[in-house]
């Protein structure tokens, strides 16, 4: 749903974006228009209307429906509160529990924000079925091992879903951005050992 929400929003801010610029480069000739579609829209529903008003008001109904039903529908989409998502635990002894994907999220915030080197962490986890998918975005010094540093965050990713959570681990990406390296103080910089 939300990609949808993506695309429709993109489509309705660029027909409005297309429509506000040439009514501002072409005022009068788009009000000459505007005004001519209301008047032939005007004329064909009086004819209708009085060649069967019964049809006419049938038809009514017909599109305050569908308007119902694929707008509002939609809409209840967009702004009903989901069931939080979960990921089913197994113990060994056969015990079920459910954990929230938050908390996944939470608890990998937490170690991996331990983690040398490191300075911003925002995992993203979905769940499908009883499988965790990780999303890392990682922000790191700007002189890291980025291999080295890879392999350490995603060891900890498997240790906290895995074996202190008791999840099944699925996909993992990690995305790692660089600080930005300190800016240059105009001192000279030191590149041999005292002697």
């Amino acid at each position: 749903m939300n990609a949808f929400n993506r695309v429709v929003a993109v489509l309705v801010f660029l027909s409005l974006l297309v429509v506000f610029i040439i009514g501002a480069i072409l005022p009068f000739q788009v009000l000459a228009a505007l005004r001519h579609v209301a008047d032939s829209l005007y004329a064909g529903l009086s004819e209708w209307y009085f060649a069967s008003p019964m049809l006419f008001r049938v038809s009514q109904a017909a599109i305050v429906l569908a308007a119902i039903l694929v707008w509002g529908t939609l809409l209840w989409l967009e702004v009903r509160r989901g069931k939080p998502r979960t990921v089913q635990v197994v113990t060994a002894e056969g015990g079920k529990a459910e954990v929230l994907v938050d908390s996944v999220a939470l608890r990998l915030s937490y170690y991996l924000d331990q983690l040398a080197d490191v300075i911003n962490v925002t995992p993203q986890v979905r769940s499908k079925g009883n499988v965790v998918h990780v999303a890392v975005d990682v922000e790191t010094t700007p002189d890291v091992d980025v291999p080295m540093k890879t392999q350490e965050i995603m060891h900890v990713i498997r240790e906290v879903v895995e074996e202190r959570m008791g999840l099944r681990l699925g996909r993992v990406d990690v995305r790692i951005k660089h600080a930005p390296f300190p800016q240059e103080t105009g001192e000279p910089r030191v590149t041999g050992s005292a002697g």
